[in-house]
């Protein structure tokens, strides 16, 4: 029987070492858990700031020049505020829904046609071609011409602009200068001088 006893002791110190190492092994998780920051060490609860800033730019605009028709008959220029980014074709937009109701009680008018749609437009060599959905420009001789040198002279303002050529549904077509002609050529500034700004 003595000679039992050290193997018995032998027997329950492996045992309790074994269950002395399992008690202190980390156990193994299957995935991420979350620990809530009171079980932290106050070390490890220091809190961090990681922020990142998007910027939203919302109601961005930026101010344009277009051309009505003042009380001298003469070119009028109005600032407006179009969307950036500023195309020709938003800043047409604003050029065909004419003057604000306070302009037009002091006297200002337009000679485009309000229920005209501009269906595109297109630089090619700085030169702006407007398409429209008819014929915007009626009245008599003086008022069409008019018309289209409000469009001409609102379309040169635009960066990288110098001439404007206009279509209707998708065909080219010619247009009255300043002088009268029919004019099938790029239109400048220049082609409505007489109607030009004092």
């Amino acid at each position: 029987m003595n000679g039992r006893r050290p193997l018995w002791r032998g027997l329950i110190f492996m045992v309790a070492v074994m269950l002395l190492a399992a008690a202190c092994s980390a156990p193994v998780d299957s995935g991420p858990k979350t620990i809530r920051s009171a079980s932290l060490p106050p070390g490890l609860r220091a809190e961090t700031s990681s922020t990142t800033t998007t910027t939203v730019l919302a109601g961005v605009s930026e101010e344009v020049t277009i051309y009505f028709i003042g009380t001298d008959g003469r070119l009028l220029p109005v600032k407006r505020r179009v969307s950036s980014p500023v195309t020709p074709e938003k800043v047409l937009q604003k050029l065909f829904a004419g003057p604000l109701p306070t302009e037009e009680a002091a006297g200002t008018r337009t000679a485009i046609s309000g229920d005209t749609s501009i269906l595109g437009t297109d630089i090619e060599a700085k030169i702006l071609t407007v398409d429209t959905s008819k014929n915007f420009a009626f009245g008599l001789p003086a008022d069409q011409i008019s018309a289209y040198a409000q469009v001409v002279f609102t379309a040169v303002e635009l960066e990288g602009v110098i001439g404007v050529q206009f279509a209707q549904n998708g065909r080219r077509i010619s247009v009255q200068a300043g002088d009268g002609s029919s004019q099938s050529v790029p239109l400048s500034k220049g082609s409505y001088i007489q109607l030009a700004p004092r």
